[in-house]
């Protein structure tokens, strides 16, 4: 479900900044632009809080999938190297032939490179999204609460704060990921034989 272009990652941070009684970046300034200190702390930290939590969990706004391309032969131990994608995450999936009687593919991840015996892939991942319009609301919810635990170190935090931060994400996770994971049933008719499941814990 993506969300309004009012949306901004500056409203994000003010959110932010709202749930610890700390000054709002201010109207008509951004998170990328100001001088506050509060903008300064939100640039340190906002990239590495969203893609950490992108990653973290199947989110449906972030899942793509591609046919994997050869590249390189590996040096030793596989056969062959495919390049993942530019905006890879994470891996979620292996597609495998439903007429097949393999049920497992052994690959490994090495930088940008997938390598593995088969001479084909096609996998299910995780991407990285970047634009905070394609994000879903509930995961705005959890950046929000995660970034401002990011945040405690400014002015006007408290030990008491923190620790309502905490429990709040503790009490939002297990719902928000339940509820995402039963927005969709299968991606095709024999969705539960043809992906081999690939997710990392």
């Amino acid at each position: 479900m993506a969300l309004s272009e009012t949306l901004s990652e500056t409203s994000i941070c003010n959110m932010s900044l709202a749930k610890l009684g700390a000054n709002k970046i201010p109207d008509g300034q951004t998170v990328e632009g100001s001088a506050t200190l509060e903008a300064v702390q939100c640039r340190l930290h906002y990239e590495q809080t969203r893609d950490a939590l992108v990653r973290s969990h199947s989110w449906r706004f972030a899942a793509a999938r591609k046919a994997l391309s050869t590249t390189t032969t590996p040096a030793f131990e596989w056969d062959y190297a495919f390049d993942l994608p530019d905006d890879f995450l994470a891996m979620r999936s292996i597609y495998e032939n439903r007429f097949s009687g393999e049920n497992f593919r052994s690959y490994a991840l090495e930088g940008s490179l997938l390598l593995t015996d088969e001479n084909a892939m096609s996998i299910r991942y995780t991407k990285n999204v970047t634009d905070v319009t394609e994000f879903d609301s509930l995961f705005i919810e959890v950046l929000v609460l995660q970034l401002a635990l990011k945040l405690t170190s400014l002015a006007g935090s408290t030990p008491e704060i923190r620790e309502s931060l905490k429990d709040d994400l503790k009490n939002l996770m297990p719902s928000v990921k339940a509820l995402d994971r039963q927005e969709t049933n299968t991606a095709g008719q024999y969705e539960l034989e043809t992906w081999n499941d690939a997710r990392y814990a």
